[in-house]
């Protein structure tokens, strides 16, 4: 097998994230066939979350990485989205009903309505202080995600709904597991070089993703959310990732393979702001499913400047402090 290197850098993650990030802004225009996205594209950003997660030394530095990598730029976003949506409702005229006060109160809570898409890095900070109490076997690991798998099926049970960040890890750190179990396969994710396997491997992921949108329903996450079946949301979910592996190590052995570095770097911009894009283009009435993909695309496309600028004169934003 030969293993593709780009200076120690996994291209072919970039182009993951690349594609998980081009999955979330086409499914929050909610075209046709976009139940198929929900099975697998925040999913996919938990898995490599995981897949990266590196244990820090201190809890000083892990409370500090927290802190500015994920709180930081959740809370500017955040601010951003809220000012956009009542500077709109004045210019309309239409009251908007915002105290700042209560505003960061609930969103310092982890009430996803005052952050958007923003919920998962939330979601995060709380994944990332839950490994670092842990002691750093897999079968901790392993009794956690039986008890986050046990919480979150019961919740659902019981019919309990809340759009809160918090709760949310309940369905969101079980696949961040799973990227923590898949870790020391790096090198072998890394080498595989068999375009047959490959080619058999996407065939069916993609019969899987399918197949769990089908018999699983809508999996809503941001509500806690798994669809119908536990064992089909796993499933499904790590079905898309694999879907989109394959496709990624394919693009990764490109010439120009590092088409993805900018959106990579700067994915947790992209994944947002662009809500704020989005929800103007959906008021258009008619819109087709590829132009919807079109769109996403360009939206995509245009955050590739503004990436660029904010590591020159803003990267507090993209979660960097110094």
């Amino acid at each position: 097998m030969r293993e593709i290197k780009d200076t120690g850098r996994l291209v072919w993650v970039d182009w993951m994230k690349t594609f998980a990030i081009l999955s979330i802004v086409w499914g929050h225009f909610f075209s046709a066939g976009h139940i198929y996205l929900y099975v697998f594209s925040v999913q996919v950003f938990c898995v490599i979350s995981g897949f990266l997660y590196k244990k820090s030394d201190s809890w000083k530095t892990c409370l500090r990485k927290c802190f500015w990598q994920l709180l930081v730029p959740t809370v500017i976003m955040s601010v951003v989205m809220h000012l956009e949506a009542s500077l709109r409702s004045m210019a309309q005229g239409v009251p908007y009903d915002l105290s700042w006060p209560w505003f960061f109160k609930w969103l310092l809570l982890g009430h996803r309505w005052c952050m958007g898409p923003c919920w998962y890095f939330y979601s995060l900070i709380v994944m990332r202080l839950i490994m670092q109490l842990l002691p750093e076997k897999r079968w901790v690991y392993a009794v956690l995600f039986a008890v986050l798998s046990a919480g979150a099926i019961y919740l659902h049970a019981i019919g309990f709904e809340a759009s809160n960040a918090n709760i949310n890890v309940l369905v969101c750190m079980p696949f961040f597991l799973i990227g923590v179990f898949l870790k020391p396969l790096k090198t072998v994710f890394s080498g595989l070089h068999n375009r047959l396997l490959e080619a058999v491997l996407l065939l069916v992921a993609v019969a899987l993703v399918v197949l769990c949108a089908e018999y699983n329903g809508y999996v809503w996450m941001y509500l806690n959310g798994f669809g119908h079946n536990y064992a089909l949301y796993i499933l499904g979910g790590m079905a898309g990732t694999l879907m989109l592996y394959v496709v990624s190590l394919w693009l990764s052995r490109l010439p120009y393979r590092n088409m993805p570095l900018t959106l990579s770097k700067g994915s947790i911009l992209v994944i947002g702001l662009h809500i704020i894009i989005v929800r103007r283009l959906v008021e258009l009435p008619g819109r087709l499913w590829v132009e919807d993909l079109l769109a996403a695309v360009l939206i995509m496309l245009c955050f590739i400047p503004l990436i660029r600028l904010a590591e020159m004169f803003f990267p507090l934003i993209l979660g960097r402090h110094k």
